[in-house]
């Protein structure tokens, strides 16, 4: 009786031979989709996995207050971009309109934040002042940009466009901010650049004003021209 070999048992197995070249198949493909993703990122991937700096106008109190001057604008809260006086130049990519709730400065609470007015309003709430009551809601503009580099800063702008740094930022605009620089961005939305609001150029800087017994240094953002094609197409290559 011939002996039988452990890999004839079950007819359906490989045996050695077939095993050891099917393993090798098999690390060939896997070499293979490893060359195929060099350089990709894969899995579920969204916005809350991005890391996109933020623009800030530093104010005479808060945490900023104690590592920069007043009326400073400062990216990431690390490169200052300019002393308020020397305007940057930026591009409104996108803008998102919201209602945040007013809490106390002090406050250790998550405002609520709605989309609409009507959202508001069903939650017992009003962007309205009345009998000397502040209102309960506020509406603030989260804004996404593109700055320009201004001369001297570094290591802030890992983009380029004809030998110039940029970079991604986020502004998130509420008070007065949102009163001089949001609603000039949504105007501009509305009239001047209705084909879309990155086709415009800007500057940012900021002035001290006065409002009652405080000063606020408040930006001041002004649309000074649109961008050539060669422009835009750049910028659709960073969305796209």
């Amino acid at each position: 009786m011939a002996r039988i070999k452990p890999y004839e048992v079950n007819g359906a197995e490989d045996s050695p031979a077939e095993e050891v070249a099917a393993n090798s198949g098999s690390e060939l493909a896997t070499r293979q989709e490893a060359a195929a993703m060099m350089g990709t990122i894969s899995g579920d991937v969204d916005s809350d996995d991005i890391l996109i700096p933020r623009l800030n106008v530093v104010q005479g109190v808060g945490p900023l207050s104690e590592l920069y001057q007043p009326g400073q604008i400062v990216l990431n809260k690390e490169t200052v971009l300019s002393d308020g006086s020397s305007p940057i130049e930026l591009t409104v990519l996108s803008a998102r309109k919201q209602f945040a709730e007013n809490l106390p400065f002090d406050s250790d609470e998550r405002p609520r934040v709605y989309n609409t007015l009507e959202e508001v309003h069903e939650a017992g709430g009003s962007i309205e002042w009345k009998d000397d009551e502040k209102p309960s809601f506020t509406p603030i503009l989260h804004v996404q940009l593109l700055l320009k580099a201004p001369a001297g800063a570094e290591g802030a702008f890992p983009l380029e466009y004809k030998g110039e740094p940029y970079a991604l930022a986020l502004w998130t605009l509420r008070g007065v901010a949102y009163t001089r620089a949001g609603r000039n961005i949504l105007t501009a939305a509305r009239f001047s650049l209705r084909d879309g609001i990155h086709h415009g150029k800007w500057t940012l800087a900021t002035k001290r004003e006065k409002f009652g017994r405080n000063s606020v240094f408040v930006p001041v953002l002004r649309n000074v021209g649109r961008h050539d094609a060669d422009f835009l197409a750049f910028v659709a290559g960073l969305v796209g």
